[in-house]
This record gives C-alpha cells, structure tokens and sequence, in this order.
C-alpha cells in the first residue's frame, strides 16, 4: 500500500514536469514566432538603400544592448540591434513624411523617435535607454 502512494505521488510529479516543461516550450515557440516577424539586424556592414535608418544603442553606461528592438509605430517593420548594439531599418515602404520609431529592450524604458522620411538616409547616432526604476 505504501509503494502505491509513493508511485502515484511520482507520477503527479512527473506530469507536473512534463506540463511545466511543455508550458516552457510553447513559450519559447512563440517568442521565436514573434520575433521573426522582425528583421535582424545584419552582423556586418549592410549597403546603404535611399531611405534607411541606422544607430546604435546603449545604455546610461555606454555599453552596447545587444537585442534591443526598433519599431516602426502601429506597423510591423521593425529590426532588432545586432550584438554590438547596431541597427538598420529600412524605410522604403513608407509613404507619410514622418514615422515614429519604438525603441524597447528588457528591463529598459522604452523611448519614440520621430524620423523624417524625406531627409534619409540618416544616422540616428547613440540613443540612450535608461534603466527602468524598480
């Protein structure tokens, strides 16, 4: 009587395992999912088209945020900033003189630009993300 227990405690266990490992998966699955929607960011120097965007960001320390994501507002272009904290945005589809950029990262404040698309290609230079406040 007493294995009988045991082997039913093991077994809710190990189904508990196996729903959390599951559970982590899908997880994951979906956050490759939405992140493809995105275009990475190259890891070496991409030509220059008429209308591109470019920068790099870092945080308050001057340190590259490899990851950070940049957005085109209420579309789905965007880019993610390669490992040295570098990006390239191709603005080519976007007919309106003026889009705004979502900059986002982890743990970061998330910051908007606004971009003339008349006047590119541009370099945005630095942007700063400041960490968020606890």
């Amino acid at each position: 009587m007493k294995n009988t227990s045991i082997d039913s405690h093991k077994r809710k266990l190990r189904r508990i395992n196996i729903g959390v490992i599951v559970s982590f998966c899908l997880f994951l699955g979906g956050l490759a999912f939405s992140i493809s929607k995105l275009t990475a960011a190259p890891d070496t120097e991409q030509v220059e088209y008429e209308k591109t965007v470019k920068g790099l960001i870092v945080s308050s320390e001057n340190k590259p945020i490899p990851g950070a994501v940049i957005k085109v507002k209420d579309a789905t272009t965007g880019t993610v900033a390669n490992i040295e904290g570098n990006f390239w945005l191709d603005l080519e589809k976007f007919n309106e003189e003026t889009v705004t950029l979502k900059i986002s990262m982890i743990d970061y404040e998330s910051t908007e630009m606004l971009v003339n698309t008349k006047k590119l290609p541009k370099d945005l230079g630095k942007i700063t993300l400041k960490k968020e406040v606890e």
